[in-house]
C-alpha cells in the first residue's frame, strides 16, 4: 500500500478540495447557463414563429379573396425571416393542409411530405416546440404553428432555430471554469508550499527527532523556534527526553547494583555448595583419622577407616572435577556426530541403573539420521547427565523416552521421564550450579549446569517442560550447521 507523507497528503487533500469544488461550481454554472440560454432562444424562436405566421396567414387569406396574387410573396417572406435572424433561424418550411412542403429555403424538401407537419387538429393549440437534429447532427429547436383562422386552415409553418450558440456558450463557460480552476490550483500549491514551510516542516522535523529518539538516542532534542502548539509539543518532548535520560542513568545504577548483588549471591551459593560438598567428606575423614589415632595398632579398624578416608577423598576429588568442568572452557573438537547413535550409546552405559531402577527405555528416533557438528565426547556427557537425571527422578520405576527429530535447520533431542516432575517454583534455578533437590550425598548439583554449558558451547539451547507427578521432558536444540570452525584433534 502506498504510504504518503504529510506534505503529499496536504497537497493532495487541498488540491482535491479545489478540484471538487470547481467541478461542482462548473457543472452548476454550465447547467444554469445552458438552461437560461435555452429558455432565451426558446422564447425568441416562439415569438418569431408566431409573428411570422401572421403575414403568411394573411397572404393565404388575401389570395383566397382574390385580393393579391401569392406567386413569390411567401418566398419573399421566408427570405426576409432568414435575413433578419441570421445565426438564429436555420430553415423555414411552409406546408399545405396535407403536410406537403410548398415553400422553404430547403429546396430539396419542396414537393415532399414533411413528417412533423401539423394537421387541422392543431388549430387553436399553442405553438409546438421540439428539440431535434439538422444537417450532420446539428441540434435545433423546431417551432411548428398552424396557418389558420377560425374557419379556414391552409397548413403549417415550421421554423428551425439553431442551438449552436447555446453549446458554444456552454463550452466557453467550461473553458473559463477550467482556467479558473487551474489558476486556483497553482495559487493553492504556492500557498500550500508556504504553509508547509511555516507549519508542517517543524512537525516533520519533530517527527524525525522522535524517530532518532526511538532508535535509542536519548540526546536527541527538538528545535524549539515557535511558540504555538507545535512549539509547546517540541518543548514537552525535550523535557521528556531529559527525564528519560535521568531515568536511564538511575536504571543503569540500579542494574549495576543488582548485577553486583546477584554476583555476590552467586558467589555465596558457589561457596556454600563447595563448602557443603567438601566439608561433609572432610568431617568424615577427620573422624576416621581420630579413630585410627586412638588405636593405631588395630589393623582391622585401621584398614576399614582408611577405606572410608579414601571414599571421602574421592568424593572431594569428584566435586573438584565437576567444578573444573563447569568453570573451564574445554576446547570443542567438532566432527559429524550422530545424535541417534549418541543416545543409543548412552542407553548402553546406563543399562545397570535402568535394570536396577525398573525403568523401561523407549526409543523414538528420527528416520532421517540427525547429524550435527559437535564434540562426540561432550555429547555423550550431555545426554548421560540428562538420562541419569531422568532415572533418578523415577525412584519407583517408569518409562524413559529418548526422542529425536529435525525441524527446519535444527536437530531436536528430547529426554522424557514419567517421574516426580520439577516444581514450578524451582524451574528457573534448575541449571544453577550446586542446585539440587536430592538428599545430601546423592549428587553435587553440577550435572545440569555442566549440560547447559555444553549446549551453549555448541550454539544450541536447552529447556524443559514438566508437570508435577507426571514427569519431565528436557529438550535440547542444536543447529545442523554449527557456525564454529572444526578443530583438528591432536595427533
Amino acid at each position: 500500500m502506498l504510504r504518503l507523507g504529510l506534505r503529499a497528503k496536504f497537497f493532495l487533500y487541498s488540491n482535491t478540495l479545489i478540484v471538487v469544488t470547481m467541478g461542482i461550481v462548473t457543472v452548476l454554472t454550465v447547467v444554469r447557463g445552458r438552461q437560461t440560454r435555452y429558455d432565451e432562444i426558446r422564447s425568441r424562436g416562439m415569438s418569431l414563429a408566431e409573428t411570422s405566421a401572421v403575414p403568411l396567414t394573411d397572404a393565404f387569406l388575401y389570395e383566397d379573396l382574390g385580393l393579391v396574387n401569392e406567386d413569390g410573396l411567401i418566398d419573399d417572406y421566408i427570405t426576409g425571416i432568414l435575413d433578419r435572424n441570421r445565426g438564429l433561424a436555420l430553415y423555414v418550411i411552409v406546408t399545405d393542409a396535407g403536410g406537403t412542403v410548398t415553400h422553404s429555403n430547403l429546396v430539396s424538401l419542396i414537393g415532399k411530405r414533411f413528417e412533423r407537419a401539423l394537421d387541422r387538429s392543431a388549430v387553436g393549440e399553442p405553438t409546438a416546440v421540439e428539440a431535434t437534429t439538422f444537417r450532420e447532427g446539428e441540434r435545433v429547436l423546431e417551432f411548428r404553428t398552424p396557418l389558420a383562422i377560425s374557419t379556414r386552415y391552409w397548413g403549417s409553418l415550421v421554423l428551425g432555430v439553431s442551438l449552436a450558440p447555446v453549446e458554444e456558450e456552454v463550452r466557453a463557460v467550461a473553458r473559463r471554469a477550467g482556467l479558473v480552476a487551474l489558476v486556483l490550483l497553482l495559487g493553492n500549491s504556492i500557498l500550500t508550499a508556504v504553509y508547509v514551510e511555516t507549519l508542517i516542516r517543524p512537525i516533520l522535523s519533530l517527527h524525525n527527532t522522535m524517530r532518532q529518539a526511538g532508535r535509542g538516542d536519548l540526546s536527541a532534542r527538538a528545535d524549539v523556534r515557535r511558540w504555538d502548539e507545535v512549539g509547546e509539543l517540541a518543548a514537552a518532548f525535550n523535557r521528556m527526553m531529559v527525564e528519560l535520560g535521568h531515568a536511564r542513568e538511575r536504571d543503569s545504577a540500579r542494574r549495576a547494583q543488582l548485577a553486583h548483588t546477584e554476583k555476590m549471591a552467586s558467589l555465596g551459593t558457589l561457596a556454600a555448595g563447595i563448602a557443603h560438598e567438601v566439608n561433609n567428606p572432610l568431617a568424615g575423614i577427620l573422624t576416621c583419622l581420630e579413630t585410627i589415632r586412638k588405636d593405631p595398632g588395630d589393623a582391622e579398624t585401621r584398614d576399614r577407616y582408611l577405606g572410608l578416608v579414601e571414599d571421602g577423598i574421592k568424593r572431594i576429588e569428584h566435586t573438584v572435577l565437576d567444578l573444573l568442568d563447569l568453570a573451564r572452557t574445554t576446547p570443542v573438537r567438532l566432527e559429524p556426530t550422530s545424535l541417534n547413535h549418541a543416545l543409543r550409546h548412552v542407553a548402553e552405559l546406563v543399562q545397570y541403573q535402568v535394570l536396577r531402577g525398573h525403568v523401561e527405555v523407549v526409543f523414538d528416533l528420527a528416520e532421517v539420521e540427525p547429524t550435527v557438528l559437535a564434540d562426540r565426547f561432550q555429547m555423550d556427557q550431555l545426554f548421560l547427565n540428562l538420562v541419569l537425571n531422568a532415572i533418578q527422578a523415577m525412584p519407583h520405576g517408569g518409562v524413559l523416552t529418548l526422542r529425536t527429530r529435525v525441524e527446519e535447520r535444527e536437530a531436536v533431542v528430547e529426554v522424557s521421564d514419567t517421574g516426580v516432575g520439577v516444581p514450578e517454583a524451582i524451574r528457573e534455578r534448575i541449571f544453577d550450579p550446586f542446585f539440587s533437590t536430592r538428599e545430601v550425598g546423592q549428587g553435587t548439583g553440577l550435572g545440569l549446569a555442566v549440560s547447559y554449558n555444553i549446549v551453549a558451547a555448541h550454539g544450541g539451547r536447552i529447556g524443559l517442560d514438566s508437570e508435577e507427578g507426571k514427569g519431565t521432558t528436557f529438550r535440547v536444540v542444536l543447529p545442523l550447521d554449527h557456525p564454529g570452525t572444526k578443530e583438528e584433534a591432536p595427533s
